[in-house]
């Protein structure tokens, strides 16, 4: 009997290490194909491996990568599924709410990027995005208290200053 249960445990020992090196592969793979620009395979490979193992820095890979070929709608969908894993994977929440901005969802938008700042205040070009979408919103007052906050956490933020320099010289 002891000898059965030595071998049921190496058993789950091996299995369980070739799903880790198998899951590692692919993401490897992934990433190799999304560097030498091939965006559908390093998509494949992504997509696999979350059928191994759900990792946030896949599912990122997989909605900026779906976000650069203009697959809004299922960028949205990956990140709905993979903030239902990681609530608290700020990255994803900012996607997902920069993909509601794209999809013209400036409601929804705002209040991602509003949860997000609840956060994590401090989350590069939330204030930002948030900005862009009250101006959208035709809310200007409040596009530029946006831009002026994200250079109070980003005092780097070129492109705050230049949107801040447009809505001056607007007037």
């Amino acid at each position: 009997m002891r000898n059965l249960y030595i071998v049921f445990l190496l058993f789950l020992l091996f299995t369980g290490c070739e799903k880790k090196d198998l899951w590692k592969e692919k993401v490897e793979k992934g990433d190799y194909y999304f560097v030498n620009r091939n965006i559908d395979m390093a998509l494949k490979y992504w997509t696999e491996s979350l059928q191994i193992k759900k990792d946030p820095l896949t599912y990122e890979k997989i909605v900026v990568s779906l976000i650069i070929k203009n697959k809004l709608d299922e960028a949205k969908k990956y990140a709905l599924s993979g903030l239902t894993y990681f609530n608290d994977c700020d990255n994803l929440l900012f996607n997902l709410g920069l993909i509601e901005f794209y999809l013209g969802e400036y409601e929804s938008a705002i209040k991602r990027i509003d949860n997000l700042i609840t956060k994590n205040r401090y989350y590069p070009e939330a204030h930002y995005l948030k900005g862009l979408i009250y101006e959208k919103l035709g809310k200007m007052d409040d596009a530029k208290r946006e831009f002026i906050e994200e250079i109070n956490v980003n005092p780097g933020s070129k492109k705050s200053w230049k949107k801040l320099r447009e809505m001056k010289n607007e007037k």
